[in-house]
């Protein structure tokens, strides 16, 4: 690749409360290592929480930086050349708590979504180099039961995408 992976930063979420709206700040001036979570209290957990928390949850190809404050995530930006409908999915993926991780190929690209929590639901989205255009889907909605679903075109890949459990979310239900 000629060009060098470019970074989309975003807040980091947090690993304990997956929750969309938590934003991770410094929380002591003296131990630099130590989080505070703006959202746990709300969810009735202890509100600090270590750097190393964040980083266990970290997608592969994702990096942690200190940004105004705020712990961000730093992810590998996406490809050039991707259509409307596929950034709407995987944007759809990003508004449903989970984290895209680009792989960029001559051939075929591939977004990971990685959900925030541990044993939380992944998958990828395989995308076309060339058309830019969504080709397939994987998900493994429980990574407990290791159990596999599998999606072809586009439109299919978006209802598999919209059909899995938010990270975080009670009983694993799916939201929406």
């Amino acid at each position: 690749m000629s060009d060098p992976v470019q970074y989309e930063w975003r807040p980091a979420p947090c690993p304990a409360c997956a929750d969309p709206a938590a934003r991770l700040v410094a929380g002591d001036c003296d131990r630099y290592e130590l989080l505070l979570c703006n959202r746990c209290p709300a969810h009735g957990q202890l509100p600090y929480r270590h750097l190393a928390e964040a980083q266990v949850a970290l997608p592969y190809g994702a990096v942690l930086a200190m940004q105004g404050g705020v712990l961000r995530i730093g992810v590998p930006a996406a490809p050039p050349g991707l259509n409307a409908y596929t950034q709407a999915v995987v944007e759809l993926a990003t508004e449903r708590g989970y984290v895209p991780v680009w792989r960029r190929s001559a051939r075929r690209h591939r977004v990971v979504l990685t959900a925030p929590v541990p044993d939380g639901p992944w998958g990828w989205l395989e995308v076309g180099a060339r058309s830019g255009k969504i080709l397939r889907a994987v998900a493994y909605p429980d990574r407990r039961l290791a159990s596999r679903v599998s999606a072809d075109g586009p439109v299919a890949a978006r209802q598999l995408v919209s059909g899995l459990p938010v990270p975080g979310s009670a009983a694993g239900k799916p939201g929406g």
